[in-house]
């Protein structure tokens, strides 16, 4: 009888263990950690929202972000550590090329934001940067690769000297150490604006169409979480759309998870937000990836002598309907 009493007891602990444990599995399989190799910035108000207002609760997404210069997003998805990340589309080219099996899930920036500013005293025109200094964040990234863009548009390469000064390019260009920055528009040129420094912007978009931010993960976690996949890119497109729709609240929901804004700082995230919500939109909707767009940027990042040959680009995107 106790023998009995106990096999039952086991058996029915065995089958609690198993609905726990696959509640447990279940609950985990939602959860999406994502890295983005940046401080915490209004320009990616639409994840604030997208927590603070449920949408990636609708959809039984625990989003988890990272924050940090120190993360190199390709290198943290292909070991598995992160399930997505959010940097540029231009470097997802570049991995492309060695085909390390890393694919855009959603298109962030419609347009690509990187711009090349002057003080309008001593730059008027392109061809005037001739024998100057232009200070840029990195020599890798989006930054470098749209100073590459504009030096050969514009017949500069070799013909002005370029400078790493990390991200100090409001102070690098009001103190003269360099003569103009390569920045990013939705940021940079507007604090320099608000600080009364006239200068002239030339952005990259206006002479490339070479594609921006986007969403990134890798094949193996999009072949053994699709249905995840899926629901975190539904749930951002919603959060993008909401984001521009709703802005003052948006703005709020941003401050809120930034911290340590001074209220007298709020006007200028307001049109750092306005900037960014510009570069979300898209005529064919939020998320929208355009394949023939990467196809051209592939084609141009070959152009540039970056990559030795073109390929499909179905290579790196991913689309989620």
């Amino acid at each position: 009888m106790r023998a009995r009493r106990r096999a039952a007891f086991i058996a029915v602990a065995l089958a609690a263990a198993i609905v726990m444990n696959g509640w447990a599995e279940g609950a985990a399989g939602k959860k999406v950690r994502l890295a983005i190799g940046y401080i915490p910035h209004v320009q990616f108000a639409p994840l604030y929202v997208g927590i603070a207002k449920g949408f990636y609760r609708e959809q039984g997404i625990d989003l988890k972000l990272n924050f940090g210069f120190e993360y190199d997003v390709f290198s943290l998805l292909a070991a598995g550590r992160i399930d997505v990340g959010l940097t540029d589309s231009d470097q997802l080219i570049l991995a492309g090329a060695k085909d390390v099996g890393l694919k855009a899930i959603c298109q962030y920036y419609q347009r690509y934001p990187v711009a090349i500013v002057a003080r309008a005293d001593a730059v008027r025109t392109p061809s005037d940067l001739r024998g100057k200094i232009i200070g840029t964040p990195d020599l890798s990234g989006a930054s470098w690769i749209g100073l590459r863009i504009f030096l050969n548009t514009y017949g500069l390469t070799g013909a002005v000297t370029v400078q790493k000064i990390g991200y100090t390019q409001e102070a690098a260009l009001r103190s003269g150490r360099v003569d103009a920055v390569v920045c990013f528009s939705n940021n940079e040129p507007i604090v320099l604006r608000a600080e009364n420094v006239s200068i002239r912007e030339w952005d990259v978009t206006g002479i490339s169409d070479m594609v921006s931010a986007s969403f990134i993960s890798s094949k193996a976690i999009i072949a053994s979480r699709r249905d995840v996949i899926a629901s975190f890119v539904t749930a951002t497109r919603a959060a993008m759309a909401w984001t521009v729709d709703h802005r003052e609240e948006a703005l709020r929901i941003s401050l809120e998870a930034i911290g340590n804004i001074e209220p007298r700082d709020e006007p200028l995230f307001r049109e750092r937000l306005d900037a960014t919500c510009d570069l979300l939109t898209s005529p064919k909707g939020y998320g929208f990836i355009d394949v023939g767009r990467y196809q051209r940027s592939i084609a141009e990042l070959v152009s540039l002598g970056l990559i030795p040959s073109a390929y499909p680009a179905d290579r790196i995107v991913e689309i989620f309907r």
